[in-house]
């Protein structure tokens, strides 16, 4: 089966159809703005000054440690490195979204596509290198964001219940495919006053 991309995110979408605060209306699609653009690989716009802060800090902790992105320059070479290993289209389900005046909290199943020869250099062991692999975890996320609904943190918490399925080829979503789809809703950035 292959997921709708459109459909990727809907306790965002109806977070955003339901909040009325206008802060927390401006985090919400500011989520959402940094959520398509990443799916799309086009990262420099989540790193633009009125999306996030000059020195951001990334914390993922998973069941093997907690790895800290610190800085503009090294948020820019994670997500360059996504591009690079083609590992930028991510898919939500069973999806909980929430924010307040601090920032946004999420958890969700997260479905990520990877090439084979990418999971092998991480140390996964799978059978076709040449194949395409969803990686499925459960996560959760809270997301600070500044007085002007600007990102200052991500803190991404990855469950230890991680699986591997080798796809099919027509069960894969392409960064391309986002671009085509994702990209004619992407909508202005957000701000709060």
């Amino acid at each position: 089966m292959k997921f709708d991309i459109l459909q990727r995110a809907p306790a965002m979408e109806a977070a955003i159809a339901r909040t009325t605060n206008k802060r927390h209306l401006a985090i919400l699609e500011n989520y959402r703005r940094h959520a398509i653009l990443e799916v799309c690989g086009l990262y420099e716009g989540i790193l633009a000054p009125d999306m996030i802060v000059p020195n951001p800090v990334y914390r993922f902790h998973t069941p093997k440690g907690t790895r800290v992105i610190e800085g503009m320059e090294a948020v820019r070479a994670e997500y360059q490195s996504y591009v690079d290993q083609n590992t930028t289209v991510i898919y939500h389900t069973q999806e909980h979204c929430a924010v307040d005046d601090d920032g946004l909290y999420t958890e969700y199943v997260s479905h990520r596509f990877f090439p084979g020869k990418v999971l092998l250099a991480m140390g996964d062991s799978i059978d076709d290198p040449d194949a395409t692999y969803m990686a499925t975890l459960t996560q959760s996320m809270f997301w600070p964001y500044d007085e002007e609904a600007r990102l200052v943190e991500e803190r991404v918490y990855r469950g230890n219940d991680r699986k591997l399925h080798r796809c099919e080829p027509d069960e894969v979503i392409t960064m391309q495919e986002c671009r085509d789809k994702l990209m004619p809703l992407l909508r202005p950035v957000a701000k709060v006053r």
